[in-house]
């Protein structure tokens, strides 16, 4: 039994001295720092507001705690955009000059403590919007870092016959679209009322008092003032094209061929974010007349995740 008891105390105390000998691998410094982009093909959306910003980031490997300022240069390299280099870059364009601003032109620089070092893009608003390929995610930065003050840049590695050992990570291609401020999710409320061709009236309501219980209409970005609903009306298999103005008017339109004699218009309230419509159609013969309020679910901004193009 004493036996029996002496052998475990003696895995116990040697599986500890192993784990603390593994735990002391990742509690130190590596041997080397590098640089590398954490993806190569990120897909960057920005919301059409006043100021339309992103950064671009570097990340650091190697440190358990970063002690000292570092650094990475860049450059903007068009020669990126090429299936050679990956699959899929060759169908982007590079994002025109005129077109957006840095906050750095070379360097991005990671503070102590950090382990990203960014940079900031600015685009000009007025140039972007006006292009109608900004809205399809048709422009492209190619970044490519050149040097660190750290040890190395994660450049992949190869064999003597050149095939690719470890994918490289110094460049990323940068897809850049805006969406408008009017797209969104909102919560589709209202009533329709159909006269058929006979004289017949009804009317449907689609406005539950529990906001949240409200069916969901996705506007979708066409440019910069304009959205597209998926339905009309109680319909959802027609669409209703809203344009915003200057004036916070709202003016409609239709691309379906079901639909006819489309009229109407509606108002935006920036206060709350909201869109109230009036309109009325003709569609297989009976003629039909709506009131809506689409209240907007959350700022577009707040939908926006991580994506790869």
């Amino acid at each position: 039994m004493m036996t029996i008891r002496k052998t475990a105390i003696m895995v116990l105390l040697f599986t500890t001295v192993i784990s603390c000998e593994k735990y002391d691998d990742f509690t130190g410094d590596y041997e080397f720092t590098v640089a590398y982009f954490n993806t190569q093909k990120p897909l960057r959306t920005v919301v059409s507001y006043e100021e339309m910003q992103f950064k671009v980031g570097v990340a650091m490997g190697g440190k358990q705690y970063n002690k000292q300022e570092e650094t990475a240069t860049f450059v903007i390299d068009p020669s990126l955009l090429d299936n050679e280099v990956m699959a899929g870059a060759g169908d982007f364009e590079l994002l025109p000059e005129t077109y957006y601003s840095l906050s750095d032109e070379s360097t991005m620089i990671f503070p102590e403590g950090r382990y990203i070092g960014d940079v900031t893009v600015s685009l000009d608003r007025e140039k972007f919007i006006s292009d109608p390929l900004a809205a399809s995610g048709t422009y492209a930065l190619p970044f490519r870092i050149t040097e660190t003050s750290l040890d190395s840049i994660a450049s992949g590695s190869f064999d003597d016959q050149g095939n690719q050992i470890i994918a490289p990570k110094d460049f990323s291609v940068v897809v850049i679209k805006y969406i408008s401020e009017y797209h969104g999710a909102y919560y589709h409320t209202g009533s329709q009322t159909e006269r058929t061709a006979t004289g017949e009236t009804s009317e449907v309501v689609y406005d539950n008092p529990d906001l949240i219980k409200n069916g969901l209409w996705n506007l979708v970005t066409i440019d910069a003032t304009t959205v597209q609903a998926p339905g009309m009306g109680n319909f959802n298999d027609a669409s209703l094209i809203l344009n915003i103005d200057g004036e916070d008017s709202v003016h409609l339109s239709t691309n379906s061929n079901q639909v006819t004699g489309l009229s109407g218009s509606g108002t935006y309230h920036p206060e709350d974010r909201s869109i109230s419509l009036e309109y009325s159609f003709t569609r297989d013969g009976n003629d039909y007349e709506v009131t809506e309020v689409l209240h907007l679910r959350r700022p577009p901004e707040e939908d926006l995740a991580f994506e790869e193009w």
